[in-house]
C-alpha cells in the first residue's frame, strides 16, 4: 500500500514538473517573439525618420541652390557682349534696325531681349549667352508707329553705364539685376536696375551719349 502511494506521489510530481517546463518554454518563446516585433518596429521608425530627414535636406539644398544661382549672376562680366547680341539679332533679321536692348535674368540665366524694325515689320528676339535665338516675334508695323534707331558706336558701353550707376549712393549694398537701353523723349537712355533680396529696388537712369546720371528712382 505504501509503495502504491509513493508511486502515485512520484507520478503526480513528474506531471507537475513537466507542466511547469512547458509553461516556461511557452513564456520564453512569447518573450522572444515580442522582442523581435519591438526591434522590427524600432527599425521601421528609424527608417521613416531617416527618409523624412533626407527629404527635408533635399528641399533645403534645392532652395539654397536657387538662391545662390541668382546671386552668382554677374552682369559686369557676361559671356556674350551687347554688341555680339545685336549682331546675332541683325543676322537673324536681315535689313532690320535696332530700337531697344535689355539684359535680364530668366530662369536662372542671363538673356538679351532685343527689339528691332524695318519698313513693314517689327521684330523681337530673346538671345542666350551662346548667341542663339531662343524665342522670337514678328508683327506688322502700325501706320502711326514711330521708331528710333540705336547706334551702339555712339554711346557709352553697358559696362560703363553699370559702373556709373553703381556710384549712386542709393545703390550701396544692393546687387545689379538688369539693364536696358532704349529711347526716352528722343534720347538714348540706359536704365540700370538694382534689387536686394528684400523689397528695395533702385533704378538709375544714365544718358547713353554723355554718360551723365539723369535721375534715380527708389522703390521701397
Amino acid at each position: 500500500m505504501k509503495k502504491m502511494l509513493l508511486l502515485c506521489l512520484t507520478l503526480l510530481l513528474s506531471i507537475t514538473l513537466a507542466a511547469c517546463g512547458t509553461s516556461d518554454d511557452s513564456n520564453t518563446e512569447d518573450n522572444a517573439a515580442n522582442d523581435s516585433n519591438s526591434n522590427e518596429t524600432a527599425e521601421d521608425n528609424n527608417e521613416d525618420t531617416n527618409s523624412e530627414g533626407e527629404n527635408e535636406n533635399t528641399d533645403t539644398n534645392d532652395n539654397t541652390d536657387t538662391t545662390e544661382n541668382k546671386d552668382d549672376l554677374d552682369l559686369t562680366s557676361v559671356s556674350l557682349s551687347a554688341e555680339d547680341a545685336m549682331d546675332a539679332f541683325l543676322e537673324h533679321f536681315p535689313g532690320s534696325s535696332l530700337s531697344s536692348i535689355q539684359l535680364d535674368e530668366e530662369n536662372g540665366e542671363l538673356v538679351y531681349d532685343i527689339d528691332g524694325y524695318d519698313d513693314s515689320m517689327e521684330y523681337s528676339a530673346e538671345i542666350d549667352q551662346s548667341g542663339d535665338v531662343i524665342a522670337e516675334e514678328r508683327e506688322q508695323i502700325e501706320s502711326d508707329e514711330q521708331y528710333n534707331e540705336l547706334v551702339l558706336g555712339d554711346y557709352i558701353t553697358a559696362e560703363e553705364a553699370l559702373s556709373i550707376a553703381s556710384e549712386a549712393s542709393e545703390t550701396e549694398g544692393i546687387t545689379v539685376r538688369g539693364w536696358s537701353l532704349e529711347f526716352e523723349n528722343g534720347s538714348p537712355v540706359y536704365e540700370i536696375n538694382f534689387e536686394d533680396m528684400g523689397s528695395q529696388e533702385v533704378d538709375v537712369y544714365i544718358d547713353a551719349e554723355s554718360g551723365e546720371q539723369l535721375h534715380v528712382e527708389v522703390d521701397d
